[in-house]
């Protein structure tokens, strides 16, 4: 059976590299799937889940930016950071989470600077709690 070989990279580490069936991608415009004999793609990741499959197990990841290439049956995802769901707290996650809300409710006005950082931060929180909680 033909598999996909696929890299997972960041800047700090090499987080996967295995053979696949199918992956799922956060593009930057919503999920994207990938199956064997995919046509060449490359498009940018936005903040979110990765499922990769080899068929009988499912690993997940949360990626948060970069770029995804597949060519060949050959797939690397690039990613500015990026984490396994075993690396992940959900518990921690959502006291983080349950603190920037309150702190983006009390502190800043809508729409200022500040506030849409919060805002960014909270998407993220919310990817990791995601994949944390699969």
């Amino acid at each position: 059976m033909k598999k996909i070989a696929c890299t997972i990279l960041t800047p700090e580490r090499n987080l996967f590299d295995g053979e696949i069936a199918f992956a799922v991608v956060d593009a930057h415009n919503g999920e994207m799937g990938f199956l064997v004999d995919h046509a060449p793609l490359i498009s940018e990741l936005g903040v979110g889940e990765v499922r990769l499959s080899d068929g009988k197990s499912t690993e997940y990841f949360v990626v948060e930016g970069g770029i995804v290439e597949i060519r060949t049956n050959k797939m690397i995802i690039l990613a500015e950071k990026a984490s396994k769901k075993e690396e992940l707290d959900k518990r921690e996650l959502e006291i983080q989470l349950h603190e920037l809300l309150e702190l983006k409710e009390k502190e800043y006005k809508a729409f200022s600077l500040e506030w849409m950082q919060l805002v960014d931060q909270e998407h993220r929180l919310k990817a990791r709690i995601k994949v944390a909680g699969r």
